[in-house]
This record gives structure tokens, sequence and C-alpha cells, in this order.
């Protein structure tokens, strides 16, 4: 019986060593801002009003449950590479001109998707 005493206590002493220390790592990926032509103010003025409620969503967000780990990465990407992706995704012939008729479909494309803005690595 006495061991009992002394074992919960050490299995209780061990998990809370255990779960107390935590490593987190954060790589933050930056990149130089594309430069980005436009074919007409009204297309700068729709790709931008599309990038902007895409980085800014309004809502509530979501919930979620932080579970602790003793060792946490997580890369942050910067608004530059954040900015890249929405050209990349915006200038579909990739000839470096947003026309308006990309920019309403980039458009078009945020607003119904309501994500976060991802592209492919280049």
């Amino acid at each position: 019986m006495k061991t009992t005493y002394v074992t919960i206590p050490a299995i209780i002493a061990l998990l809370s060593c255990l779960t107390s220390g935590c490593v987190s790592h954060i790589t933050i990926k930056d990149e130089p801002r594309q430069s980005v032509r436009f074919s007409s103010p009204q297309s700068a003025q729709t790709f931008y009003d599309a990038y902007l409620s895409a980085t800014n969503p309004k809502g509530r967000g979501s919930m979620s449950v932080y579970v602790a780990l003793p060792y946490q990465h997580e890369t942050v990407s910067t608004d530059n590479v954040r900015f890249n992706c929405a050209v990349q995704a915006a200038d579909r012939n990739h000839n470096g001109v947003i026309s308006g008729e990309e920019a309403s479909a980039f458009a078009v494309q945020q607003s119904t998707r309501k994500l976060a803005l991802s592209c492919s690595p280049r």
C-alpha cells in the first residue's frame, strides 16, 4: 500500500515536468514585394479592394483548442508574401499587367472563398 502513495505523486511530478516545458520555433517567411502594373485605375481599385478584404476578413473568426506540446513550429508570412500571392493569383496570363477582367475574376474568387490567400511555392 505504501508504494501507491509514492508512485502516484511521482507520476504526477513526472507528467508535470514533461508538460510544463515547451519549445517554440517561429520561422518568418519574407520576400521582396513584386511590382505590379494595372491596365486601368478601376482594375487597380478592384484588385486592392479584394486583396484588403481577403487579408482583413470581417467576422468573429474561429475558436480553437490549444494543446501544449513539447515542441511547436509555426511559419508566419509577411505582408509582402501575401501580396505577391495575390498578384500571382490575379495575373492569370502572367504578363505582369492585371487587367480589369483579371481583377474582377480575382475579386469574385476572393468573395466566394472567404479564405486567406495562399499560393504555390516558387
